[in-house]
């Protein structure tokens, strides 16, 4: 299984068009939302393609093939416009690797915790367990105090910290993260 990660779209129709090339290109079996998708939030700059319709029209076409987790700035009325459920505040996913199962918790990253084991243990997670999330914009993995690794796409449309816009694709072997130009920027193998 292939999946393709979008994070922080923020209703960017032209980015979500390009990130979505790469859902075909890469093969991907399914799309992960981890959240915001629609609105920009008062903290956000508006994208410059700023269009939540076409957004709505573009991810709905994807339906039967999306996993999606609520974000901050996503609220029960976007959830109006999609025809898949979109309102979940975390989900997991379980991946078959080279070295066995491997649990991914998925959040958008405002809610939840995850720098001490007391923390992950609460949701279920132990070390070396995956965290995917979003919200800060900031792509990069992350190797936290508790154990588990915390991989972030970083945003599509309003990338922070100087990073770029991207996305990330999970693969039979490893987590890797993508600028929208399709370079790879960084990757997980599940052997480490």
């Amino acid at each position: 299984m292939r999946y393709l990660v979008l994070s922080d779209i923020h209703g960017g129709s032209e980015e979500l068009k390009q990130a979505l090339h790469f859902f075909n290109k890469f093969n991907c079996d399914f799309l992960i939302l981890l959240g915001d998708l629609l609105n920009h939030g008062p903290r956000n700059k508006l994208p410059a393609s700023y269009d939540p319709m076409i957004v709505g029209d573009i991810l709905n076409q994807y339906k039967d093939k999306v996993i999606s987790i609520r974000g901050n700035c996503d609220s029960e009325v976007d959830g109006m416009v999609f025809d898949f459920p979109c309102n979940a505040a975390y989900g997991y996913i379980v991946l078959l690797t080279d070295k066995g199962l491997k649990k991914v918790f998925l959040t958008h990253g405002h809610l939840h915790k995850i720098e001490t084991k007391e923390q992950i243990s609460k949701l279920g997670l132990n070390p070396g367990d995956i965290v995917l999330s979003g919200h800060t914009h900031v792509s990069g993995i992350f190797h936290k105090d508790s154990g588990v690794i915390n991989i972030n796409p970083g945003s599509i449309s309003i990338p922070k910290g100087g990073t770029q816009k991207g996305f990330a694709l999970i693969s039979e072997n490893a987590i890797e993260l993508y600028d929208l130009n399709g370079n790879l920027l960084n990757s997980y193998n599940f052997k480490e």
